[in-house]
């Protein structure tokens, strides 16, 4: 028989719902691989064995196989018969870094995966060659022989595996097999039923204390109740989940909810009996009690980071409660913080609306939206997760079904570019790109008819530029966002305004001429130039001149401190055309061109030409013969303002190329 040798993560050595989520990321490649799971590490996980004064007997610690119905065929390593049979690692990576697809053919190239894997690319199947391995190993090995460091087997499920419907629908009813054993649950059940309507907070503490990269040490109290405020009324029942009921921390939020109880404590004052008639009744067994009982709460809050929190998030939205995921506060540090056990400076890098966290960006999958701070596989669960019987029935994912407050970023905010009575909207869910737009672009409240429409994606620390369901650009910093507009808008503009040239470049008002700059590559520098010097850059990026009069049409105007053109009913026609062109170890100098040259030139720089060359060279040659055109030499930048003050004085006197 074909085998899965699997480690449970760090063999075992960890929490209870780390071993959990482990163990179900090795029943699901069992599943898919058809073969026998052979879990290595199936023993007590040590951080959750606590000491409640000798009133748990400690002394055989529950597995996670004793708590949960495991639903496919397995055997611990200890039993397995390995001897003789071939074996291959299947990934030498970590599997949080990693994806599991199936089936073999799904096409990793694809929008829908690259939004899935959100920069992982360790890809990883049964391929043709594993399949004929007798033992396939997904093991905690050391990455690199003679390594201490080893590879660890540690991820949600919905962010491991990359399905098609019909093998996530297949993943999705196995799951439903892979719950609490039932004495747990029908426990469970019935002392929730017997508590009443209750709300339910996992604070965690003890071993925060100890962790980096949490605030637990810097928090206080007044924080926690302030939190709770916001959702709970404190004539409701508040069901505490911590391992530390006796922390004086506790003395205040007592006080605000004097109808509070620490469930754990609760069940071995009032159902000890049945407790210990359970077949495992250790701490471990009453930490995964308590779990299922907050569960089923009415609304619940928990602790940034940890996977008991994510595990109950993940129950209550399964069960079909509207789980928005709510956290105390921020646990995650900004970038480059000193950080000690248990505290660092308290940041706002993971931004919480009401304990909330706030969608930054766009993406298909949950994990696309938010802080990219978070790591997807362990910081916190993802309703991709939630078992509903909409999501087992149909094999989707079912974020359709989810519902997110006011406030959480994913408001679409619009703005209407005009140009000529015809506008292009642009609109986008992350946060202050329409806003920097807005201050960028000749803006109208009515802009007649809208001929484009175009949505702005923020994924992570790149955008993508959406127009008629089909990608026209991605760009890398959010100031590149106007020229990948400008390259898909300009040739639009251009067709259904047929009176206007289009150049790359700018206009800007110098002593009271009006010059167009057009040039080289060195052009964007200049341009940052003439911005800090506060010159009057009155059109920037593309420039439509009227073809009848030359005068700059608004439509791209640049940065904040230009002169921003909406609102404006005209700007003067350009007295010139400057062409800049950098030489190295050549002197400065500003030349006059010839019709011929400057057509030459302007041709360079201008859409039109690239678009339609026929339609475009009488215009060249009807604006090179009615405007001078100038070419500008310059060895630096900075050379450049002085020369166009000087050019703006001089523009009749000046020796022809």
């Amino acid at each position: 028989m074909r085998q899965l040798f699997y480690t449970n993560y760090q063999s075992g050595n960890s929490g209870l719902s780390n071993g959990i989520m482990s163990i179900e990321c090795g029943v699901i490649m069992a599943f898919l691989t058809k073969r026998l799971l052979v879990l290595d590490g199936n023993i007590a996980p040590p951080a959750n064995i606590v000491d409640y004064a000798g009133r748990v007997d400690n002394s055989s610690p529950s597995r996670v196989s004793d708590l949960i119905d495991i639903p496919v065929p397995w055997v611990g390593s200890e039993e397995a018969e390995l001897q003789g049979l071939s074996s291959a690692e299947l990934t030498s990576h970590n599997l949080m870094d990693s994806v599991f697809y199936v089936p073999g053919t799904v096409d990793l190239l694809s929008e829908d995966a690259a939004a899935f894997a959100r920069g992982r690319n360790n890809w990883i199947c049964e391929d043709e060659r594993l399949r004929e391995i007798g033992v396939l190993r997904v093991s905690e090995d050391p990455i690199a022989p003679g390594q201490d460091r080893h590879r660890h087997n540690l991820s949600f499920y919905s962010y491991l595996f990359y399905l098609d419907s019909e093998h996530r629908r297949a993943v999705y009813e196995l799951l439903t097999r892979m719950q609490a054993k039932q004495p747990y649950a029908q426990l469970a059940k019935r002392i929730a039923t017997d508590l009443g309507p209750f709300n339910a907070v996992h604070m965690r503490r003890g071993d925060f204390k100890v962790t980096y990269g949490v605030t637990v040490l810097d928090r206080q109290p007044w924080e926690a109740i302030d939190a709770l405020d916001q959702h709970f009324s404190r004539d409701d029942r508040l069901l505490i989940c911590t391992d530390e009921r006796d922390d004086p921390f506790f003395d205040e939020i007592k006080r605000a909810w004097p109808d509070h109880i620490f469930i754990d404590h609760y069940i071995l004052d009032h159902y000890l009996d049945d407790f210990l008639s359970l077949p495992t009744h250790d701490s471990l067994a009453l930490a995964f009690l308590s779990q299922l009982i907050a569960a089923q709460s009415k609304d619940f809050i928990g602790s940034m980071t940890s996977t008991f929190t994510a595990m109950i998030q993940r129950l209550r939205g399964s069960a079909g409660e509207q789980e928005l995921f709510k956290f105390l506060w921020n646990e995650l540090p900004d970038p480059g913080t000193h950080v000690e056990r248990g505290r660092h400076p308290v940041s706002e890098c993971v931004p919480l609306e009401k304990g909330v966290m706030i969608q930054e960006f766009d993406g298909p999958y949950t994990w696309n939206r938010y802080s990219q701070l978070l790591n997807p596989a362990w910081m916190r669960e993802w309703p991709e997760s939630f078992l509903t019987e909409q999501t087992i029935s149909s094999g989707q994912t079912g974020l359709e079904g989810i519902e997110f407050p006011a406030g959480s970023g994913r408001e679409t905010r619009s703005l209407v570019a005009q140009f000529e009575g015809v506008g292009i909207r642009v609109q986008s869910s992350s946060a202050n790109i329409i806003d920097t737009l807005i201050d960028s672009f000749s803006v109208a409240g009515d802009a007649g008819s809208v001929i484009a429409d175009i949505e702005i994606q923020q994924l992570g620390t790149s955008f993508r530029l959406r127009a008629k369901d089909q990608i026209i650009s991605e760009v890398r910093e959010a100031s590149e966002i106007p020229g990948a507009l400008l390259q898909y808008t300009v040739p639009i503009l251009s067709r259904v305004r047929k009176n206007c040239s289009w150049f790359d470049g700018a206009v800007i008002d110098c002593e009271g001429t009006t010059i167009m700059i057009v040039g080289d590559a060195g052009l964007g520098q200049i341009l940052s130039i003439l911005r800090e010097q506060s010159r009057r850059l009155t059109v920037e990026g593309a420039v439509a001149l009227r073809d009848d009069s030359f005068e700059p049409v608004p439509f791209y105007v640049g940065a904040r401190n230009a002169n921003k053109a909406s609102g404006q009913q005209a700007l003067a026609p350009i007295t010139a055309v400057v062409r800049t062109r950098r030489l190295l170890q050549h002197r400065p100098r500003v030349l006059a061109l010839s019709p011929s040259a400057a057509v030459a030139e302007m041709s360079q720089s201008s859409w039109d030409f690239r678009l339609n060359r026929e339609k475009a060279m009488p215009r060249l040659c009807e604006l090179a013969t009615r405007v001078p055109v100038y070419q500008l030499d310059y060895c630096h930048a900075g050379e450049v303002p002085d020369m166009l003050v000087e050019l703006s004085a001089h523009i009749s006197v000046l020796p022809q190329a």
